[in-house]
């Protein structure tokens, strides 16, 4: 960035008087809500001094720019750089949009240890990283801005059967185990787009000794699930196998067998043991119906 000159002949000039520092000229090219963010990155990345910015026609500031937005977290992504790959893509950007555009339309936050079940390719390929992870940034800190402090959220890209175990068990210990293998994000949790197998497929023992054992002992923290319904009329006969129709025999719905009844209630079972906790404490038998009871001395 060039440095701004007063017009005019140049000559000795007076001393500036006391008082506040004025602003530079250019200060108002940046929302005050985003010079922490960028001195932070400028911190992290000293070498690119003006990095490539993606931006869209429509942007969904977090932080606020101009105020404050109530969310107080970015995003950020660490993806692998791939062979011959000359400048960074752009689908990131796409992706982080529509994350947030999500967060501005639904107001439902982020937190560290959640999941988005994309059900896609992260870059529209034929890659197996079609979900994600969120966690704290590992490198960027969060940071002050006129508006509050502002944390950075991670995005990583995972397999289907890594998110289901992360519904399983819980994202913080999925995230844990993808530190600990360098092809599958290593301690920067760098997503490869290319990577073709899980880390069950890489270490066959994580499953078990890891995941299993963790349901077991913990649980999950999948605090809800979504889904789709549909229903149809079961008093036609299905036009094919693939129609909806053909789980029913006849007009009487297929019955479980005896092992997924198993299953459900074993798993039942342990949600009431994990859960076994009161609620609401004890009535205290002193207060009653609003009242409080005195004690005779």
């Amino acid at each position: 960035m060039a440095e701004l000159r007063p017009s005019g002949a140049p000559g000795p000039t007076a001393p500036p008087a006391p008082g506040p520092a004025a602003p530079p000229a250019f200060a108002s090219l940046f929302p005050p809500g985003l010079h922490a963010i960028y001195g932070e990155c400028r911190r992290l990345y000293p070498d690119q001094p003006n990095p490539l910015q993606v931006t869209a026609i429509v942007k969904y500031w977090f932080t606020g720019t101009d105020g404050p937005s109530g969310f107080g977290f970015e995003l950020t992504f660490r993806l692998k750089r791939e062979t011959g790959e000359s400048a960074p893509p752009t689908w990131p950007a796409e992706l982080m949009q529509g994350l947030a555009r999500y967060v501005f339309q639904s107001e439902n936050t982020f937190c560290s240890g959640d999941h988005v079940s994309w059900h896609s390719p992260l870059d529209n390929s034929e890659s197996r990283i079609q979900h994600m992870l969120l966690t704290e940034d590992p490198q960027l800190q969060p940071v002050q801005t006129p508006f509050g402090v502002v944390t950075f959220l991670q995005i990583v890209g995972v397999c289907t059967e890594e998110l289901h175990s992360a519904q399983q068990w819980n994202g913080q210990g999925i995230l844990e185990l993808l530190r600990t293998v360098p092809v599958a994000g290593g301690p920067w949790l760098i997503t490869d787009m290319r990577r073709g197998e899980t880390i069950f497929e890489i270490d066959p023992h994580l499953q078990q000794d890891r995941v299993d054992k963790g349901i077991e002992t913990d649980g999950s923290n999948l605090s809800g699930v979504s889904a789709k319904c549909a229903w149809d009329d079961l008093s036609r006969p299905p036009e094919d196998d693939e129609d909806s129709r053909s789980i029913c025999i006849g007009t009487q719905p297929r019955r479980l067998s005896g092992k997924d009844t198993e299953q459900i209630r074993e798993t039942l079972r342990r949600g009431l043991e994990i859960n076994s906790k009161p609620v609401l404490p004890p009535i205290n038998p002193q207060r009653q119906n609003g009242l409080t009871h005195d004690r005779t001395p």
